[in-house]
């Protein structure tokens, strides 16, 4: 009898993920992935005989245990004895039921919470639901264990480039919208329903809006559900230990974009605010006028101390008006909030920043530092390692106030508040760093072991969620283009260009530091009025004037004279309202920065600086402001 390295994989991954509205939905189908390979590595592990080398947890049973903490990736391998192929064959096949069974057991959890599933078309959302997975397995002998698995992906690259293509499937029927998810399979949300029902009516059925189409799979997302449930918050109560009502959240789940930009503004809240807290929320759940419920009310898996588990979205004004359509009563509660907001930050005409980070880190050189394990003993050891810092991730995460989407081996995705997302960057970085130290490989450049690149978009609460991964994703593929162990950030305002900035975590400028230390050192002079306003923008108009686009040469010679008269800007620059100079070591430190840096990288530094420092203004801290939503 052989020993066979099995590679099976499951897919779609980032299509799939990336198919959201809410960051729920993208929470849900993370999630939802990891809880499918959970199963299949379970059944694989189960086999007589059977090794799991990724992932590798120390207690399988508890690891991969549905609904357990542990995420898994996509990417299976594992080591077994194979008397012959019918035998390979079976356990794939094996391998492939324990992988539907769970689905179906998370899609029909799922139907149960759909408050109008009578009107849902099951027998079609079964059917696409079910057509959602698509396996990929190879297996080859152990010989040598780096050449044998050096041929499995070769053999599964080949497996991938000649993928069946498949007409389809019988759920697909002419003339019925498309899901609004993707666009891929056919809403199976009656198309009569939407004009029987009102907007609030068709969100506390179904969980969609009135422009919104759901196929069987973007239901599953919208209503699936963990297994273990938690009481939440009943409206007028502010107490964190409750007692159970008709509500339920899900541990773990995740904050919406709104709630995430709003935490900088709740982290200032105080005991003194409570009185003022309640009389908002207690306008809003009156029954006699604005009338939400607990639903649409408490929805925040971890309650704040004053706010409760009342969602951040009911701070802006344009969440309001979608969750209050009548227009008197809507009017009224803008005034209640203007009231509230006032009542915290006693500025009136005050408004919540309404900008959050969403930050996407991939490990460096992975591939090369599996290739350096020349044992499967070796290879497993690596693979327990990144699940330690999975585990690291999501207390990282929750310190820094942040919500994870998903953390498996060296892949995280999290939402973060902006006062705090650098700060949860690096230390993201350091610990992987710190984890990986013994696993060195050697390439052509010398001895190295692997980084973490980490990318950030900076984005509006209600751009569309595809649009902040797409930037997110596109902000660490910068990162790694300088070989990566790099931070990028992107800030992309509603209005004007997007502003990316990148550089190493080990390449200090000047006494000030990294990328990350520079954007906080520039955040910091800005909230608290010990900046020039304007000075970012000046820089970065000026920039694009002399910087010529395709004559590295006269770029050259204006080099100097560039930075000459961004000095020249610096110096008749006045902070507070134009009566004050900037002080040193400030004004030194500024002028050394214009020496070192790259005009249109110091700008766009200060650009995105701007935004960071409204956020920390939003905390109290500094500056207070009236309005941070600029």
């Amino acid at each position: 009898m052989e020993h066979y390295l099995l590679l099976y994989t499951l897919g779609p991954v980032q299509a799939f993920i990336a198919s959201a509205r809410r960051s729920r939905d993208l929470w849900f189908g993370s999630w939802l992935l990891s809880e499918l390979s959970k199963a299949t590595a379970l059944s694989i592990a189960s086999e007589p005989d059977a090794t799991l080398i990724f992932p590798a947890p120390a207690n399988v049973q508890a690891a991969l245990a549905p609904n357990s903490a542990t995420n898994v990736a996509n990417k299976i391998v594992a080591e077994l004895p194979i008397a012959n192929s019918a035998e390979l064959f079976a356990v794939t096949r094996r391998a492939h039921e324990a992988l539907e069974a769970r689905l179906m057991v998370i899609w029909d959890d799922a139907y149960r919470h759909i408050q109008r599933r009578d009107a849902i078309v099951r027998l079609h959302a079964e059917e696409q639901i079910k057509d959602l997975v698509e396996i990929s397995w190879a297996a080859v002998p152990v010989t040598d264990y780096s050449r044998s698995r050096a041929t499995l992906e070769q053999v599964m690259a080949a497996r991938k480039s000649s993928r069946r293509f498949q007409a389809a499937g019988s759920w697909s029927i002419a003339g019925v919208p498309k899901s609004s998810l993707d666009g891929l399979r056919e809403s199976v949300i009656p198309e009569y329903i939407y004009d029987q029902l009102d907007a609030r009516e068709l969100f506390r059925g179904f969980g969609v809006g009135r422009g919104e189409r759901l196929c069987g799979v973007g239901l599953l997302k919208r209503h699936g559900r963990r297994g273990d449930v938690e009481p939440a918050v009943p409206p007028g109560s502010h107490a964190v230990d409750m007692p159970a009502n008709t509500h339920a959240l899900e541990p773990g789940r995740v904050f919406s974009t709104s709630h995430m930009a709003a935490l900088p503004f709740l982290s200032r809240l105080q005991l003194q605010h409570q009185a003022a807290v309640e009389r908002f929320i207690g306008f809003l759940s009156d029954s006699r006028g604005a009338d939400l419920s607990a639903s649409e009310l408490g929805t925040v898996p971890d309650p704040h101390p004053i706010f409760a588990r009342y969602d951040g979205h009911l701070l802006f004004p344009e969440r309001l008006r979608a969750s209050i359509p009548n227009a008197h009563w809507y009017e009224l509660a803008l005034r209640e909030l203007q009231v509230f907001l006032t009542a915290v930050t006693g500025t009136p005409g005050s408004t919540i920043q309404p900008y959050y980070a969403l930050l996407h880190a991939d490990g460096d050189s992975m591939g090369k530092a599996i290739d350096a394990q020349r044992t499967a003993d070796q290879h497993r050891a690596l693979s327990r390692q990144l699940d330690t810092f999975a585990a690291d991730v999501q207390g990282i995460v929750r310190h820094w106030h942040g919500s994870l989407v998903y953390a498996g081996g060296d892949d995280v995705l999290a939402f973060v508040p902006l006062h705090t997302v650098l700060r949860c960057a690096r230390e993201l970085a350091d610990t992987f760093s710190t984890r990986m130290s013994s696993y060195r490989y050697t390439d052509s450049t010398g001895t190295h072991r692997p980084t973490l690149s980490v990318g950030i978009a900076i984005t509006h609460h209600l751009e569309p969620l595809s649009d902040a991964l797409r930037l997110a994703r596109d902000a660490e593929k910068a990162a790694k283009s300088l070989d990566g162990n790099a931070l990028a950030v992107t800030l992309s305002k509603r209005s004007g260009e997007d502003h990316t900035v990148c550089g190493r975590w080990d390449d200090r400028r000047g006494s000030v530091g990294a990328l990350d230390q520079r954007l906080a050192f520039f955040a910091d002079l800005s909230a608290r009025d010990a900046f020039p306003d304007g000075y970012a923008y000046e820089l970065y108009r000026m920039q694009q004037q002399l910087t010529p686009l395709a004559n590295p040469t006269l770029a050259q010679q204006l080099h100097i004279p560039g930075h000459a008269e961004a000095k020249r800007l610096l110096d008749r620059k006045r902070i507070d309202v134009g009566q004050q100079k900037l002080p040193d070591p400030t004004y030194t430190t500024l002028l050394a920065l214009i020496d070192a840096m790259d005009l249109a990288a110091l700008a766009n530094e200060l650009i995105i600086a701007r935004t960071l420092a409204a956020a920390i203004q939003q905390t109290g801290e500094g500056r207070d402001h009236a309005n941070m939503a600029d």
